[in-house]
């Protein structure tokens, strides 16, 4: 009798417990109201975290399902590219989530926006040639051999620096790590058995020799372009502390493609670019950085310059500001996204190198001529086909043109 007692409550228990699972199961999927699906513009972001993770939306907006598809801890060296977003409503919480696709793999999902940190991470800028210069080794570090695309690098092969040993510079590019971004240079030893990319930190000049990077520009006929026809589309700029060639004018140079990374850390060394830029439509000389002391409590570096008689603060206040710098004097500003500043047209004879931002597509740089009457942009783009530079619009803003 017992026994039967046993068997019985056993039997319930264990029915209990299926029933248990089976709630469980139902739960796992449950479903949330999600708001308007709307497109924006093109965002870098990246994630380093060991959880999380991006999801698969399936249903209605009034009864929508996520469904895991991609751990975030399998993409912390990588970059994701927000192009959607939307807000899900949980427990009467709105929760905003962005539409993302990877640029190592392609992959794609919908992501939580708190997980993710805005910026590039391990991607680069297509490698520069510059002029052949001497390092030695000044800190511990490695060379790298880095494959892969601009959209997704990969570090591979470190060999550590030697003491003893002259590395020469031939190539210049920069590397997105976490949002920040890190100037390496290409070099090899004397007997061209060791190569690959370092850290500029990790290397000084070579206290035997002495010398300048730099590169040739062309001008046009008419004089009214900047540029090189070399494909790596390389710069006229010193990575030494000397004075760059773009930093004075003397009236016979021709004009020069400045690397706006190299022009910041210029400014930022207390350097003073006195030829002047347009910046939001208006021309500013003697531009510098200076501490703002206005705050007793915390003094901050400005960036000023000198407009109608007047030293005043450069500042950019976000929506409706324009950050783009056009050197007064001709010469082209080259941000990190390819795009090139300044109040000429392009040459034809210039041919920037291609890029990739994403694998599945190619595009070579734009070209923003500023109208400073005007006060807008006329967007230049290389064509693939006839490798001539077309004009295809004029706008306010170039960033949000692209």
């Amino acid at each position: 009798m017992k026994n039967k007692q046993v068997l019985a409550l056993s039997a319930t228990v264990l029915a209990t417990l299926a029933m248990g699972a089976t709630t469980l199961t139902a739960n796992a999927a449950t479903t949330y109201q999600r708001g308007k699906i709307t497109k924006v513009a093109s965002k870098s972001y990246y994630a380093q975290r060991q959880t999380g993770k991006t999801y698969q939306l399936t249903g209605t907006a009034k009864k929508v399902t996520l469904k895991a598809n991609h751990a975030l801890k399998n993409y912390t060296k990588t970059t994701w590219v927000a192009t959607k977003q939307t807000k899900i409503t949980k427990n009467g919480k709105q929760y905003l989530y962005y539409y993302v696709k990877n640029s190592k793999n392609g992959a794609t999902g919908w992501v939580y926006s708190k997980y993710l940190t805005a910026g590039k991470n391990f991607q680069a800028t297509t490698a520069k040639t510059t002029t052949a210069t001497k390092y030695n080794q000044a800190k511990a570090g490695k060379l790298y051999t880095l494959t892969g695309s601009n959209a997704y690098v990969k570090f591979s092969n470190g060999v550590a620096l030697k003491a003893d040993t002259t590395y020469t510079q031939t190539q210049q590019r920069y590397v997105y790590k976490a949002g920040k971004k890190y100037l390496y240079f290409y070099v090899t030893t004397t007997d061209a058995k060791v190569g690959g990319w370092v850290w500029h930190g990790y290397l000084k000049a070579d206290s035997s020799t002495s010398s300048t990077n730099s590169t040739t520009t062309n001008s046009t006929s008419n004089g009214t372009t900047t540029g090189t026809t070399d494909n790596n589309s390389s710069t006229n700029t010193s990575t030494s502390d000397s004075t760059p060639a773009w930093a004075s004018y003397d009236g016979k140079r021709g004009p020069i493609i400045i690397d706006e990374e190299d022009f910041n850390s210029y400014l930022w060394k207390g350097n003073t670019y006195d030829l002047g830029v347009y910046y939001n439509g208006k021309r500013y000389t003697n531009v510098h950085y200076k501490y703002d002391t206005s705050n007793p409590y915390l003094y901050k570096q400005t960036l000023v310059g000198t407009t109608d008689g007047k030293e005043v603060a450069m500042t950019w206040s976000g929506a409706g500001s324009i950050n783009i710098k056009v050197p007064v004097d001709g010469d082209a500003m080259l941000d990190d996204e390819n795009n090139y500043f300044s109040i000429y047209a392009p040459s034809n004879s210039f041919k920037p190198g291609i890029t990739s931002g994403h694998g599945d597509q190619v595009s070579s740089g734009t070209w923003y001529q500023y109208n400073v009457e005007a006060n807008n942009y006329s967007k230049w783009q290389m064509n693939l086909t006839t490798k001539q530079w077309d004009k295809t619009a004029v706008v306010t803003n170039p960033y949000d043109a692209q």
